[in-house]
């Protein structure tokens, strides 16, 4: 009995440390040569996703960047069906609704997105002051209140800001669409402010 049970730990013994070698051994240590027992367990360590711009053996044409499907698009992309012209733009106006709220974060990232791109040609307040403008580039004010731009609604704005208008290029490229929609959240509120009488103390 007691020889059954000496063996019986003598195996259990063996078992854990060959069951401990064999973890060890799955380590790897990139300072110094190290040795891997059983490297195909360790998948997790080897990936096997394909590299840009490899060769790929997986797809019909060996490329491993592929096409979007026809008919598909990013995630959170809103695709625009308008034209580049006065038309699109008043198409735009009717049937485009700023999908941002005006909370203190959006008008906060408006600010942002507004004095980065817009500030050059329009001013810091919109006045088409800005210092693009004053090296002969014909300014364009649409911060005040009284002007074209706070009349136009916010689709008519986004359509600018994504297509372009006269000298004004198309921002599609650089500014996300869900950022120009909290820029003109932003223009709206200096809009608002410069419509406010001032007060006198």
């Amino acid at each position: 009995m007691n020889t059954a049970f000496a063996m019986h730990n003598k195996l259990t013994g063996l078992a854990l440390v060959v069951l401990g070698a064999s973890m060890l051994s799955g380590c790897r240590v990139e300072r110094q040569p190290n040795y891997e027992w059983l490297p195909w367990l360790n998948h997790m360590f080897f990936s096997s996703a394909a590299e840009t711009n490899t060769a790929s053996t997986i797809f019909k044409n060996k490329l491993t960047n592929q096409v979007p499907p026809a008919g598909t698009i990013p995630r959170g992309f809103t695709p625009l069906h308008f034209t580049a012209d006065d038309a699109g733009r008043t198409l735009a106006g009717e049937q485009l609704v700023n999908p941002e709220k005006p909370t203190p974060e959006t008008l906060a990232r408006g600010k942002v997105v507004f004095q980065t791109f817009c500030t050059p040609c329009h001013g810091t307040v919109g006045a088409g002051d800005g210092p693009v403008s004053k090296r002969g580039m014909p300014g364009f004010p649409i911060g005040g209140a009284a002007n074209n731009a706070a009349k136009w609604p916010d689709g008519y704005l986004f359509h600018i800001v994504s297509y372009g208008r006269g000298v004004m290029p198309s921002y599609a490229s650089q500014i996300k669409q869900e950022d120009r929609w909290k820029a003109i959240l932003y223009l709206r509120q200096l809009q608002q402010t410069a419509a406010q009488p001032a007060t006198t103390p």
